[in-house]
């Protein structure tokens, strides 16, 4: 059988984790941020196609 001590596992699996940044973002700021341009991203493309389709829409 392999003798493999467990502490040793889970020392690495813990330290590989403090070194990652985060998944989520952690301030309101950079999320509203990063969602504006997402949305601003969005629009731009929409109205790309828009313009590529020849639909005109009236700006009311």
């Amino acid at each position: 059988m392999n003798n493999i001590s467990t502490d040793s596992l889970s020392e690495e699996n813990t330290t590989f984790t403090d070194s990652q940044e985060a998944l989520l973002p952690r301030s309101a700021w950079n999320s509203q941020l990063a969602y504006l341009r997402l949305i601003f991203r969005a629009k731009k493309a929409l109205d790309c196609i828009e313009q590529e389709a020849g639909v005109v829409r009236s700006e009311s």
